[in-house]
């Protein structure tokens, strides 16, 4: 049951009871019934147990009430119990969710793949979708913390400093498994390991970026959704080219964080491949959404 069906639920409880709450009341004593007044006769002479206008009748509704009271109390405990729970199920979007990043030849190209993989699998959309574009596993930065892109402007250059192209993420960790498969299979099968061999060195190798690295829970389900035939290889930073081979970078994402790229490089066609509008869209929708910012890198053709 999903978040709104579980708040759905608890309201429909709680006008469940209220509506029975109500009925109860009104379906009791506006007087005393037949069998009321009997019980009530060893108390009451039969002259005064007549009627509803009778002298008894407040007798008979303290009666009504006291044997209501314990289940209605009861019912409203069980109801303020399932709103609790199911309040306690409705988290925010990211809750119990984790950063990890994926690089395998231009971003690009991976950026397309895991955004469509999100709103697929995920159910996402518009400002909900997370992937952005950057750079990880290198050993430095600038001095305001800039990673850019090759630039001509002397700004601090990611293959320079010996990251390469990635693609940041913030998923469900169980759905960890899922969303990488698209990349996993194709470096599997891929005789060259990633869509692009044309751009070669460093900068494009494969890599992937988790929590604790290969020490973590989350690359325990990574190797679960993973073909056999690929080797994952604890990341030191400024690592080789992965080319042509089935290896695979892993980095502790603690040690070698994600920096987010230009906002010009977000949501763009890849070299040989065109993307429609409504993907292209969704580099708008980051910036107000305030989800992609720009950084301290030359960014001239920036949305």
């Amino acid at each position: 049951m999903g978040p709104a069906a579980r708040l759905v639920a608890c309201v429909c409880v709680a006008a469940v009871s209220q509506a029975h709450f109500a009925a109860a009341w009104s379906n009791g004593p506006a007087g005393c019934s037949r069998r009321d007044l009997k019980s009530l006769r060893g108390r009451c002479g039969p002259a005064e147990v007549t009627g509803p206008a009778s002298a008894c009748e407040g007798a008979c509704d303290d009666e009504f009430a006291a044997s209501r009271l314990p289940w209605l109390r009861a019912a409203l405990a069980a109801c303020g119990a399932l709103c609790v729970a199911f309040g306690a199920a409705v988290r925010p979007a990211h809750a119990e969710s984790i950063s990890v990043y994926f690089g395998q030849g231009c971003f690009w190209h991976v950026q397309n793949e895991l955004a469509n993989a999100e709103m697929k699998l995920l159910g996402r959309s518009g400002p909900e979708v997370t992937a952005l574009a950057g750079y990880a596993g290198g050993t430095s930065a600038g001095a305001k913390g800039e990673v850019c892109y090759h630039n001509n402007r002397n700004a601090p250059d990611y293959g320079d400093m010996g990251h390469t192209e990635v693609v940041n993420v913030v998923i469900p960790e169980e759905k960890l498994g899922d969303l990488s498969k698209v990349l996993l299979d194709y470096a599997a099968k891929s005789t060259f390991g990633r869509h692009d061999p044309q751009d070669r060195g460093s900068e494009y190798r494969s890599a992937i970026g988790l929590p604790g690295g290969m020490g973590g829970s989350a690359f325990k389900l990574l190797e679960k959704a993973s073909d056999p035939k690929l080797q994952f290889v604890q990341g030191e930073g400024g690592d080789a080219d992965t080319l042509l081979t089935k290896k695979i970078w892993v980095y502790d994402t603690a040690k070698f964080p994600f920096y987010q790229g230009e906002i010009y490089h977000q949501f763009h066609d890849d070299m040989t491949d065109r993307y429609p509008d409504s993907y292209h869209e969704l580099r708008k929708t980051a910036v107000q959404a305030g989800s992609l910012k720009r950084v301290a890198c030359p960014d001239i053709k920036a949305a």
